[in-house]
């Protein structure tokens, strides 16, 4: 699910004709390099930081997908093969690989990402008609990525034990950062975007000779002088050229009033090049100033959002970076996702109190002051030192546009007022002064930010509520102290603080640093309240003079999850707990075939069983509903489907996340496996199950499943399925690159598919249950192949014996009618029948 979602390209691949015109216009820009010798003077400037290249993995796993056979189900063993190889090559030349994945479709890029899945749909009819008419593979000219291609990648790269992050956000803005703070030898990938940001250099993977080392590096200050821009221009120009953020259709008319005015238009380019030329030749005779940025804004039919331009340019802004069409006092604040686990995942003692109010008590609060710093992590400042903190750490939100450009005026309003600080009431300045004045100046919170949080109180309060987003962490902050001197209202605190002691009104109260002011919280009788204990302070000592037992440890499962997610160490968990939203890409189905349903359909029930386990439910036992964009014959995908959590049947009860994730012991890992199980209805099953080596029984969980949800498979596809796993085990990545087919079958491809989306399933399963497999016992180069699969399908169809079908290996007849009787048992006792065809 994870990565699927861009399996069939990434949904835009930078500024549009870009690419092209680097190559047509503007080839000094296209330079030839040795990545050996880059790596020996990097060696020799840098002796104590080894050369490291930072690789946009989506953008390569067409590159590396080179197997002759790509359209049964993909060639594991051999595609691992290709991995290592490519690792051990820049190995040899002593540098280091850092692989990034997109972990999330960005809501801005869903219609887009739409229209793709729409578009391969279309491809992947088309070579089904291909398959069913000529029994073959059709040529590299029709070629379609092996479905979960991507997701597979990542675990088999950290298998190989390569350093892999599964981002947060688009990789491309992680890529660059990471790159550039890094100081890493370059970014290899292909994507034009990376000639946009102000990073380390760009090495092409399309032009890589893997032997030699050598590829086409892009020179961004070589295009910035045929273009007649700097490189701070290079922002607006991919903004005022369509991209991401800035729709192409909204800029038509500036691109011909461009046109007709350029004296750069050439009769012997075509219309995207002339408008490259022409949109360069354009915003290179305004100022490189804000108030340029907002004439444009005004000028262009950007409707009721007008900051799309200042968005836009915003977003290549790399951590640290300023832009002479930002506001100067705006600073930058994107994070990327190692900098937001770095940020957010230290131990803690946190506390979740929910408390309940009689009588409606109005909160007695002095004016609100705002601050207008950004807090960063200390190895990534661009505000001075906070001494007073070791760490500070605040959590993610969802924004708005009116938020963000109230907040961007706010920012403005507070640098002026450090030349005028307004005076504090005088009972509390000198208990401010230490808690405030090291992050800044002091203001009145904005009129205008006032007037956003009454509009949109109900908004605000959904996102503060829902304190794991998957958005960056530090986005122009609100912060916000309240000096409380009874009760304390209606506050939901975002930040961690880290062995300091704040005294606020002459008292210790908790530090907080909100995202939210809500002037009608205080009127809800339920209200959360999430607390930080100060060094060794006592919970009385806070303000809420709450009763020990409503104070419990706050254990974070999405936090946890988060973590594991960028580090590619378990599937999707993280998606669903954070915004409780999944995608799934395309594969290699045959919407005509009838009798299978789509796999998204036919795995939806174990999926309903594992977002029960992983979303708490509500008052009367009601969960949370999952959105679900899944690609599937019949679905429009105009808008998500919204999936019911459905509990599984666990003997004594599903455990809980904390349980089945940091318990330890025999009795937890039983429960780990069981609740594995009944995700695919097999809790019965389970001592015969685990009797079996691991991927076999993983891979008998998944046959077993099917057979029992998809009525029309035979035993025919029983035996195929069975063949397969026994027969796999012996054979090297060689034998099965040497094993030809006489034919393929359209039928066994769209099986091979069905097959491969349950091994995601399994994965998703094994991570919501707290690992009973290890995740390399599910992969699909343990027990599966697309050729081997193709064969022994045709082989059984056509009636072959056992002893054909097991390749005359006497000692895999025993273990072959062992798994088919039990899997045939498990389906009696479904009133299953499984029929020959």
């Amino acid at each position: 699910l994870l990565s699927d979602c861009c399996e069939f390209r990434r949904s835009a691949m930078g500024v549009r004709g870009l690419q092209g015109f680097v190559a047509r216009v503007c080839p000094d820009a296209c330079k030839t390099v040795d990545l050996r010798e880059m790596a020996e003077k990097h060696r020799t400037d840098h002796p104590d930081s080894p050369p490291v290249i930072v690789v946009d993995a989506m953008s390569c796993v067409r590159r590396w997908y080179t197997p002759e056979s790509w359209v049964c189900g993909g060639q594991w063993r051999e595609y691992l093969t290709i991995l290592e190889d490519f690792i051990n090559a820049f190995m040899a030349a002593g540098i280091k690989l850092v692989f990034y994945f997109d972990g999330v479709v960005e809501e801005k890029k869903r219609d887009e990402w739409i229209k793709r899945r729409m578009k391969n749909t279309e491809e992947i009819a088309t070579l089904f008609r291909f398959i069913k008419a000529h029994r073959k593979q059709p040529g590299r000219e029709m070629f379609v990525l092996p479905s979960a291609l991507p997701t597979f990648t990542r675990y088999a790269l950290k298998s190989l034990g390569q350093k892999t992050v599964c981002t947060l956000q688009e990789a491309d803005f992680e890529v660059a950062a990471y790159g550039l703070q890094h100081n890493c030898l370059g970014i290899l990938g292909q994507d034009s975007d990376y000639l946009i940001y102000n990073t380390c250099p760009y090495f092409s993977i399309e032009n890589l000779n893997l032997d030699r080392l050598v590829t086409v590096m892009y020179s961004r200050e070589v295009l910035c002088r045929v273009l007649g821009i700097s490189l701070t221009h290079l922002p607006l120009f991919a903004c005022l050229l369509g991209n991401d953020i800035v729709p192409e259709s909204l800029l038509e008319g500036f691109w011909h009033k461009c046109l007709t005015t350029s004296p750069r238009r050439n009769n012997s380019y075509n219309r995207r090049t002339n408008i490259l030329l022409s949109v360069a030749n354009y915003i290179s005779k305004i100022p490189c100033s804000y108030s340029s940025l907002k004439h444009l804004e005004e000028m262009l039919p950007l409707g009721s959002d007008k900051s799309l331009l200042y968005r836009g340019v915003n977003s290549y802004l790399l951590p640290g970076q300023q832009s002479p069409w930002i506001p100067p006092n705006v600073i930058n604040c994107q994070m990327s996702s190692l900098q937001q686990q770095s940020a957010l995942c230290q131990d803690k003692e946190i506390f979740q109190v929910t408390f309940f109010s009689s009588p409606v008590i109005q909160p007695q609060l002095t004016q609100p002051v705002f601050i207008a710093e950004v807090l960063q992590p200390s190895d990534h400042l661009c505000s001075p030192p906070l001494d007073s903190f070791q760490q500070v750490k605040v959590r993610p939100m969802l924004w708005t546009t009116e938020l963000d450009t109230a907040l961007q005026v706010g920012s403005h309003q507070s640098r002026v007022g450090r030349e005028n600080p307004i005076p504090q009431p005088a009972a509390h300045a000198a208990s401010a002064q230490g808690a405030v004045g090291f992050l800044g100046c002091e203001r009145t919170l904005p009129a205008q930010v006032k007037l956003l949080v009454q509009q949109h109180c109900k908004a605000l309060l959904r996102a503060a509520l829902n304190p794991f987003s998957i958005q960056p962490a530090f986005k122009y902050l609100m912060l916000c102290f309240y000096f409380i001197q009874k009760y304390t209202w209606g506050i939901t605190l975002f930040t961690y603080i880290r062995n300091t002691k704040v005294f606020l009104a002459g008292k210790p109260l908790i530090f907080c640093i909100s995202a939210l002011l809500v002037g009608t919280v205080h009127r809800k009788r339920d209200i959360l309240v999430e607390i930080v204990l100060i060094s060794s302070d006592p919970v009385t000592d806070c303000s809420f003079h709450l009763p020990s037992s409503q104070v419990c440890r706050y254990w974070n499962s999405a936090e946890l999850a988060k973590e594991q997610h960028i580090h590619s160490e378990n599937y999707s968990v993280f998606n669903i707990l954070s915004n409780g939203e999944v995608e799934c890409s395309n594969s290699l189905e045959d919407d005509y075939d009838t009798e299978i349903p789509g796999q998204a359909l036919i795995y939806r029930p174990a999926r309903q069983h594992i977002y029960s386990i992983l979303l708490e439910s509500g008052k009367g036992g009601a969960y949370p509903l999952v959105k679900e964009w899944f690609v599937y014959f019949g679905n429009p995908l105009k808008q998500p489907e919204l999936i019911q959590p459905v509990q599984p049947s666990v003997t004594g009860g599903t455990p809980n996340l904390k349980t089945l994730w940091l318990a330890k012991g025999p009795d937890v890992e039983k429960q780990r496996y069981s609740t594995f199980l009944a995700c695919f209805h097999l809790q019965d099953e389970m001592e015969e199950l685990q009797a079996l080596e691991a991927p076999v029984a993983g891979f008998c969980c998944l046959v077993a499943y099917l057979m029992m949800q998809v009525s029309s498979l035979s035993l025919e596809d029983l035996n195929a399925f069975l063949a397969l796993i026994l027969c796999l085990k012996g054979k090297s990545a060689a034998q099965l690159t040497d094993l030809q087919l006489a034919q393929v079958d359209p039928r066994a491809v769209h099986l091979g598919a069905v097959l491969i989306r349950g091994l995601t399933t399994l994965l998703l399963a094994n991570s919501a249950c707290g690992s009973p497999f290890r995740m390399d016992d599910l992969m699909p180069w343990t027990v599966f192949d697309g050729k081997l699969f193709q064969e022994k399908y045709q082989q059984s169809h056509r009636g072959c014996s056992v002893e054909e079908l097991l390749e005359g290996n006497e000692s895999l007849y025993t273990p072959f009618q062992n798994l088919k009787s039990l899997i045939c048992k498990i389906c009696m006792a479904k009133n299953r029948t499984i029929q020959s065809r």
